[in-house]
């Protein structure tokens, strides 16, 4: 799969807040305020249940499927988040907001966001298959391979 990783708002520092970023923060507060309220009025969960919640949602996705972002937050503080490498952009679906670690805002809806330099995209991590292109026939490799052990053995014998 080739994900290309897309950037908004770039350079992050300079980046200045826009009336729709305003707006999904004000909608990200209400929201969060009213999940609050309402885990407030449930009555605790049990043990027993909490497994059940565990065995639901699986294990933990493994590094290697996780890409990290630069995210510039509605509050200002650039922080560094990871999300699943099959997305192009940090922001969608349900990962739209983050709680600052700098300032504590929670939520921080994400204002502008860039994969960093140094991350590499998934066809050129060492744990991405190679292209079809890339392959080579086992007949090839098994040729490659018998050639190896016949110059070794013949060097060998020289020393």
């Amino acid at each position: 799969m080739d994900v290309e990783y897309l950037h908004h708002g770039v350079p992050l520092a300079d980046y200045q807040l826009t009336k729709a970023d305003r707006r999904r923060q004000d909608e990200a507060a209400q929201v969060h305020e009213w999940v609050q309220r309402q885990l407030a009025k449930a009555p605790p969960w049990s043990e027993e249940r909490w497994e059940r919640m565990r065995q639901l949602l699986g294990p933990p996705v493994p590094p290697w499927e996780l890409q990290r972002w630069q995210l510039r937050l509605y509050c200002g503080h650039v922080v560094e988040a990871t999300r699943s490498r099959e997305r192009p952009r940090p922001d969608g679906g349900v990962c739209d907001e983050e709680r600052c670690p700098e300032c504590g805002m929670d939520p921080a809806v994400i204002v502008a966001f860039e994969p960093p330099a140094n991350n590499h995209s998934p066809k050129s991590s060492r744990f991405a298959r190679r292209p079809p292109s890339d392959r080579r026939s086992k007949a090839e490799l098994v040729a490659e391979n018998n050639a190896l052990r016949a110059e070794l053995k013949s060097l060998r014998g020289q020393a």
